[in-house]
């Protein structure tokens, strides 16, 4: 009688062990698809965001070649805001 509830305690264990070998397998599938679905839209993250940092250095380009007068008024307001900017933070910085 004994032996009977050993064989089959041992044969439930060998039955679950199985199931839970199969149900890993399953799990490790499933999180290997989701990398590398993961991969793929990183790649086409990236590939959508270097044709339009492409666009946009074409654009500026175009427009500079257009009104070049224009672009260089610009720059220069901008390199005087970034300036008194970075002269502003640095008095303001020394003061506190």
């Amino acid at each position: 009688m004994e032996e009977n509830d050993k064989s089959s305690f041992l044969g439930k264990a060998r039955e679950r062990l199985m199931e839970a070998g199969g149900e890993v397998s399953r799990l490790k599938t499933e999180a290997s698809q989701a990398v590398e679905d993961g991969v793929v839209a990183a790649r086409r993250l990236a590939r959508r965001s270097r044709y339009a940092a492409e666009d946009l250095i074409d654009d500026a380009v175009h427009r500079v070649k257009r009104d070049p007068l224009r672009a260089m008024a610009i720059g220069l307001a901008i390199g005087f805001g970034l300036g008194a900017l970075a002269v502003w933070l640095a008095t303001h910085n020394a003061r506190e």
